[in-house]
Formats: C-alpha cells, sequence, structure tokens
C-alpha cells in the first residue's frame, strides 16, 4: 500500500510499504493493505513504518490518519525522523 506523511512545508515521506503502527487517541491502529476505511487523529508520538527490508519511526505532532483501500495519508503540524 501506499503511504504519504505529509507536513504543511513539505512531503515527508512517500513509498510503498507493508504496515503502518501508530497511536490514534483511542488506541494503537495497526494498518495493512486491504484495511477498512478510516479517519482519525494521532496522538502526538512515534509512527512505525514497516517496509520489506526496513522499519522506520517518525515522530508527528498535530496529526490525521486516513485510510482508504490502498492508500494511507497523515497530515501533520511537525514531524522529524528517529533516526535517518
Amino acid at each position: 500500500m501506499r503511504l504519504d506523511i505529509v507536513t504543511p512545508d513539505e512531503t515527508v515521506f512517500s513509498d510503498e510499504v507493508t504496515f503502518v503502527l501508530a497511536k490514534g487517541v483511542e488506541g494503537d491502529l495497526g494498518i495493512l493493505p486491504q484495511h477498512m476505511p478510516l479517519v482519525t487523529p494521532l496522538k502526538d508520538g512515534p509512527v512505525k513504518i514497516k517496509q520489506e527490508d526496513r522499519q522506520q519511526v517518525v515522530h508527528l505532532r498535530g496529526a490525521f490518519l486516513e485510510v482508504r483501500k490502498d492508500r494511507v495519508t497523515i497530515l501533520a503540524e511537525a514531524a522529524e525522523w528517529a533516526h535517518k
């Protein structure tokens, strides 16, 4: 599935992923391909991004997550990579 993480200043991430783990306001959200449609605010904190051969962590502030059939979009006020 495609993951796009966007802030007002830039596109922070845009690539194919196998799994996204984020902290929603009502609990953790694990997103796999073909996940049901969803729009929710996220708690400030880390989002784990898994691709076939690696895992990355980006810390978000003021974010919303939208899931569609084959695409996940995260709109955030700010984003910072844990390690880059």
